[in-house]
């Protein structure tokens, strides 16, 4: 799928933005989440993916109101497939470095409204 082994969100979009489906994935962490760790990296190669369009929207969860401990993230994102979304999501150094619980995730196809 991906061009960049390192980063999955390099690839430039397959066809038009509009042309493709939307996503929710929400993808909790371990317990023993290796985010920190990783983070730089994963904000690093998230922002590119913005640029590129795959993102939408964006961002950490957290475990209450006063966002005390992040819990994981959400996205919304743009892909030709749920399996091609499961499968770029994976690639995300939150997953291959420790971070995500991806057998937790959830991906749910998503209309985004217009404004």
């Amino acid at each position: 799928m991906s061009t960049s082994a390192q980063n999955p969100w390099a690839d430039p979009l397959p066809k038009p933005a509009e042309e493709l489906k939307t996503y929710l994935a929400t993808l909790p962490d371990f317990a023993d989440s290796k985010r920190m760790e990783v983070r730089p990296t994963h904000l690093e190669h998230a922002a590119v993916g913005w640029k590129n369009g795959w993102i939408v929207k964006a961002g950490a969860t957290f475990a209450d109101d006063e966002r005390t401990k992040m819990t994981g993230s959400w996205f919304c994102l743009r892909e030709e497939s749920l399996d091609k979304a499961r499968e770029r999501l994976s690639k995300d150094v939150y997953a291959t470095g420790g971070a995500w619980d991806m057998s937790k995730a959830t991906i749910t196809p998503v209309a985004v409204a217009k404004h």
